[in-house]
Parts: C-alpha cells; structure tokens; sequence
C-alpha cells in the first residue's frame, strides 16, 4: 500500500461539517519563537537601552499570539523552554 492510499483510507469517511474538536483550541496560548538579529531587534526596540549585545549575536524572540514581546534570549532551547514554563505551546516562525 502506498502512502496516497493510506491517506485516502484514513481521511475516508470524514465529514469537517459534521467533525467535532476533542480538546478547545485556544490560540491565546500560543507563543512564537522567531529567530532575529541583534541589530533589527535593537531597531524594534526589542532590546532595553543599556544592555550590549555583539552586533552579530542570534536572539530568539518569544512573541505572545497578539505580536507582544514576552522575552529574548540566545538560545532557541530557552525560549521554548521559557514558553512551556508558562503554559504557551511554542512555534517557531523563520
């Protein structure tokens, strides 16, 4: 059996008018981790005045689903970490 039938065979019968969610989606916790820059997160003011960062440092920036700023850090495993910490399910954005 290929995979196109597999597909075919598990999507077979499915009605989305009649498909009911198990568990509630609430987009609200959702967090995206988007990799950024030192130099564009100073320009979005992401980074507080005062604090030095190497021009060619990599941050990740935690954003809330609403585009809110809710961290940074220099390494993608903190934020996700700093995500699942407050009960946001992370997403990476490229």
């Amino acid at each position: 059996m290929t995979n196109d039938n597999n597909i075919e065979n598990f999507f077979q019968g499915f009605d989305a008018r009649t498909a009911t969610v198990q568990q509630p989606f609430d987009a609200a916790k959702l967090a995206y981790i988007k990799p950024t820059g030192a130099d564009e997160a100073r320009k979005l003011g992401i980074v507080p005045p005062g604090i030095e960062i190497p021009d060619n440092m990599q941050l990740f920036v935690l954003h809330a689903a609403d585009g809110r700023v809710l961290g940074f850090t220099d390494a993608w495993e903190s934020a996700y970490g700093a995500a699942v910490q407050n009960e946001l399910t992370p997403l990476s954005v490229h």
